[in-house]
């Protein structure tokens, strides 16, 4: 997966949800292995991922994937996102900052290689998904986003996305992503973002939703 942007701020307001008060912080490289387990977890049902990782044991599998990108995607610059409990995490990339580079990208294989990933799928998922991104104009780019099973629903994942979309830093400028869970689709709606085009991953792979926030008007 591509990652790369600038570092956000260290830690914000708690950001108020329906359930708790959560604050959001940069990750550094002590989330890494806490946060791999956490995605390997929140990803282990995800279509993408299952046609990806088709065994049993996903979640084991996914936890050194995880662990392997968030790494690279802390040494890239990327805005790295959790929550004090590390019951969370997001990836934020620049549009024009998604490159892991050399090591990074043979991290990532090596990682994928031995969790025993299907690279073949891996890099057909990888190569529509960049197809389709679109190019202009420059916008924050939700690479990932995971919440851990037990703490979904508690506003986890609302405030690593409101993190920045609400940082008036980045007032004016346009977000998009992808997701593979069609229940996803009215979570990231309530956020602004809109279903811009759909796409079949070749080879009989998941179904997948591209979603597109337009920066808000003026107040």
């Amino acid at each position: 997966m591509p990652a790369g942007a600038p570092p956000a701020t260290a830690v914000s307001a708690p950001v108020v949800s329906s359930a708790v008060a959560t604050t959001v912080r940069s990750a550094t490289a002590d989330d890494v292995a806490p946060l791999g387990a956490v995605l390997g977890r929140a990803f282990a049902d995800d279509p993408i991922w299952r046609w990806i990782y088709p065994q049993p044991d996903r979640s084991r599998r996914l936890r050194r994937m995880f662990r392997a990108l968030l790494a690279v995607s802390l040494a890239r610059g990327a805005t790295v996102l959790t929550d004090e409990a590390r019951a969370g995490a997001a990836i934020w990339q620049r549009s024009d900052d998604r490159d892991l580079g050399l090591v990074g990208n043979a991290r990532m294989g090596a990682a994928m290689v031995v969790s025993r990933a299907r690279l073949r799928r891996g890099q057909t998922v990888i190569r529509e998904i960049e197809r389709r991104h679109p190019r202009h104009p420059l916008h924050w780019y939700l690479s990932v986003l995971g919440t851990d099973p037990a703490h979904q629903g508690t506003g986890v994942g609302s405030a690593l996305v409101r993190h920045v979309l609400d940082d008036p830093a980045n007032a004016g400028e346009a977000a998009y992503l992808e997701t593979a869970t069609e229940a996803n689709v009215p979570f990231y709606r309530r956020f602004g973002f809109e279903v811009v085009g759909e796409l079949d991953v070749p080879g009989g792979g998941p179904h997948l939703w591209l979603m597109w926030r337009e920066p808000p008007g003026p107040a």
